[in-house]
């Protein structure tokens, strides 16, 4: 098999050199932060170009690079169809759901229940929604401590820090979720969009160099020998549209959460209502339609060459339970040179970032809009000022962090990323976004309809846990319940775990919101909040013909250009002692990171000159 190139001090340096970045943004852009409307929305004045890289790049994660890579390592054709279906969701979220949350004109995602259905509402899904999405931050955190672990070669070590001993895996859990709660906490909404914003340049550039190279280095320096020889060498069925080991009914389930997944998600609903006019959701969209098909087909592309290049993976990682997750690193290992492996390890870092920060950041926007205010305001009589409002919102932030790396350190032992995820996505996504989706669309329901809908799909998912657990003869742990997979057969189709929460949750919930129905009474205050609500969704949603990008958006847009002629620099510096090693990819990537900065930056001034906006004022006007 090739020889592998572990990461060296060049590689070290670079990734070193990207968290401070990182860490760095978070402190720069606190200083937008004036109020809660700042810090969880950006005052609403979002810029749509950066919300749409923003949605898009927090659909990314270490998953893609480690638990998607290990099924495109054993199915190859199913892996195109699986990774495909975003292009659907987003075209819905263009004709329908952009424009019906720009129209909500929310603050926070789940101001949505209490306008929708009830205050009581939005108690219940923070209770429900909290727990599950802090147990999927960990489950994020987990899988990209798989990949940097390994690329850089410590899982196996053990480190005395003095009060207690890690190995090389924890400590790397430990120091990425350190990092990503501290900028996170700092800079809110803006911090997120802006190192999103540097997360998609990084992700395309290793993207855009790995997928030639690595036909190049199957073909022995040739890319079409390389393509012949994947056509020729490639395991017998690699490309059939089909995936080892899961049901047929795992396709329509998996079309079904993608679709809720993509647009009544909270984080996605973030980004619709954040831009100033709901035409921009439309752009929004549809950019992100066409980005969710071609970037991943292009991610995909290069993991096809692993199972020639790497037949008996399994030896290499024999410590991973799932050693083929670790065919993209392997990869890289293998073909790139010095210095772009310290990029390829800030990609990773940077899309898991970006699906955490964003996660983060709402689920601290739901515990203090949606739970501290309320409870503050009824005992007090009137709502905690703005600068208390921030401080919890930071609080929360942090809190959710340090309990999503505890989940981090304990969640390893229930199966492979791609599996664990789906269990931890099943278990409440259907069932909690049936009212979302159904009660955006369709607002004939009571107040109590979510409530009881909800309460009644969880129950049917805790029952299916608690049948998955007796069918393993595993004691029936929480744990367990959560996580234990089930096999069954009906009529005639096979179902897992995956499968059955999933149809559980869509059953039964969907059964009974729209029932719900039969007993809606429009009354009090019920009555005005939902007239309110449907008024609001009928008018459009439009700012002013004459309105400009704000101070901060020209400022993010300014910040990204610099950084990324700061990261094309620092390429062009580690092209020289790494010319051994294709030290000359570097200058190629260095070359596009100055020139798509050069342009962002252009941009930005040319803005200003056609708006008559003094260069420099909009940075006077934030500070």
């Amino acid at each position: 098999m090739p020889e592998l190139h572990y990461l060296n001090s060049l590689d070290y340096a670079i990734l070193g050199g990207y968290m401070a970045m990182i860490l760095a943004i978070g402190f720069y852009v606190a200083r937008f932060n004036k109020k809660t409307a700042d810090y969880f929305k950006g005052g609403g004045h979002i810029p749509w170009k950066l919300s749409a890289i923003s949605l898009f790049i927090s659909g990314f994660s270490a998953f893609m690079f480690v638990g998607a890579s290990g099924i495109t390592y054993k199915n190859g054709g199913g892996a195109i169809l699986l990774f495909s279906f975003a292009l659907p969701a987003y075209l819905l979220g263009y004709f329908v759901f952009g424009v019906l949350w720009r129209r909500t004109r929310l603050d926070t995602p789940l101001q949505f229940l209490t306008r929708r259905f009830s205050q009581e509402t939005t108690y219940f899904y923070t209770l429900l929604a909290v727990v599950p999405n802090t147990l999927v931050l960990g489950i994020m955190v987990y899988t990209l401590c798989i990949f940097t672990s390994t690329a850089l070669g410590i899982s196996e070590q053990v480190f005395n820090l003095g009060l207690f001993t890690l190995n090389g895996f924890e400590l790397s859990i430990l120091v990425t979720g350190g990092v990503i709660v501290i900028y996170t906490t700092l800079g809110g909404l803006w911090a997120v969009m802006v190192t999103d914003g540097i997360q998609f340049l990084i992700v395309l550039l290793v993207t855009l160099i790995i997928t030639p190279l690595s036909y190049a280095y199957l073909g022995d320096g040739n890319i079409i020998d390389g393509l012949k020889r994947l056509a020729t060498e490639s395991p017998e069925g690699y490309f059939d549209i089909a995936l080892d080991g899961k049901p047929l009914l795992f396709w329509p389930t998996w079309f079904v959460y993608i679709i809720f997944g993509y647009n009544v998600n909270w984080h996605i609903a973030q980004r619709y209502y954040s831009v100033a006019d709901e035409r921009d959701t439309k752009k929004m969209a549809l950019w992100c339609g066409g980005l969710s098909f071609i970037l991943p087909m292009l991610w995909i592309l290069p993991i096809f060459a692993t199972p020639i290049l790497f037949p008996d993976i399994a030896e290499l990682w024999p410590s991973l339970s799932q050693p083929e997750e670790a065919s993209f690193v392997t990869l890289a290992l293998a073909v790139l040179p010095h210095g772009m492996l310290g990029l390829l390890t800030a990609a990773i870092f940077a899309a898991t970032m970006s699906s955490t920060d964003t996660l983060f950041n709402w689920l601290g926007a739901v515990l203090t809009k949606d739970v501290y205010v309320p409870i503050a305001k009824s005992i007090t009589g009137k709502p905690p000022e703005e600068k208390v409002q921030l401080w919890v919102g930071k609080g929360s932030v942090a809190l959710l962090g340090i309990i999503s790396i505890f989940i981090a350190f304990n969640i390893k032992r229930f199966g492979g990323a791609f599996d664990v995820y789906m269990k931890a996505e099943s278990l409440y996504k259907i069932t909690l976004f049936i009212p979302v989706f159904f009660g955006l669309l369709y607002t004939k329901t009571p107040w109590w309809s979510a409530i009881v809908s909800v309460t009644a799909g969880v129950i049917g998912v805790l029952i299916v846990g608690i049948a998955a657990s007796i069918q393993t003869e595993e004691s029936i742990t929480a744990m367990n319940i959560l996580f234990a997979d089930i096999y069954v057969t009906w009529l005639g189709f096979d179902l897992t775990r995956y499968e059955l929460n999933a149809f559980v949750g869509i059953f039964v919930s969907g059964t009974v919101f729209l029932a719900t129905s039969f007993f809606n009474q429009r009354e009090g205050a019920f009555k005005e909040r939902i007239e309110s609500f449907e008024t609001d969704l009928k008018t459009p949603a439009l700012s002013h013909p004459d309105t400009k990008i704000g101070p901060e958006g020209l400022i993010a847009y300014r910040l990204m250009g610099y950084l990324a002629i700061g990261i094309g620099v620092i390429l062009f510096i580690v092209t020289i002692p790494t010319l051994d090693r294709s030290g000359w990819l570097n200058s190629v990537a260095g070359l596009l990171s100055v020139v798509i900065g050069i342009s962002v930056v252009k941009a930005v001034r040319s803005y200003e000159r056609r708006h008559h906006i003094p260069p420099l004022a909009s940075n006077h006007k934030s500070s």
